[in-house]
């Protein structure tokens, strides 16, 4: 995979964006037309490029502590994690994975660590978020609607940047 990887927040004006991207029927994440419709509060919604097209979404969820009793105050939650089905299989899962940690550091620097929970009848995204450094000691979250869930986690960079602006040329731009 030699595509450049973009991560970048979508304004609540723009989700429209992400209500194409589609999974396979039998994956465990939502449609992005379904997964925009999210209203959690403080709940933050993110593009996936890879060579300036929109491959995927994911969301960050900085009260994540709230409803997972495995996470900490100081601990940012990812949910919905979508790679669209025709760019599924080339890599791009894996690499935004890699970059997230140090993009959710900018985005949210009062944050730790980054949680996810992984369907334990999802492989192919669990041996993603392994490839990409996340820590799995075990943990099963049973509280799902989708069954049992690995509990995964990641170390989020200590940084002094702030997130980019809106006035970049790449694909995120206001």
């Amino acid at each position: 995979m030699d595509a450049a990887i973009t991560l970048c927040r979508i304004p609540l004006r723009r989700l429209n964006e992400l209500a194409g991207l589609r999974q396979l029927p039998g994956q465990y994440a939502n449609d992005g037309a379904d997964m925009i419709l999210d209203d959690t509060p403080a709940l933050s919604f993110h593009a996936i490029h890879a060579d300036g097209r929109l491959v995927g979404m994911f969301k960050l969820d900085p009260n994540y502590p709230e409803r997972h009793a495995f996470a900490a105050p100081d601990d940012l939650g990812l949910r919905g994690v979508l790679i669209d089905v025709d760019f599924q299989g080339h890599g791009y899962g894996t690499a935004a994975m890699m970059v997230l940690p140090g993009y959710a550091a900018m985005n949210y620097p009062d944050k730790r660590r980054l949680f996810l929970t992984v369907n334990l009848l999802n492989p192919a995204a669990y041996m993603a978020y392994i490839k990409a450094g996340f820590v799995d000691e075990g943990q099963i979250y049973t509280g799902g609607s989708r069954g049992p869930q690995h509990i995964l986690w990641a170390h989020l960079p200590q940084t002094e940047k702030t997130p980019c602006s809106g006035k970049s040329s790449s694909p995120c731009s206001a």
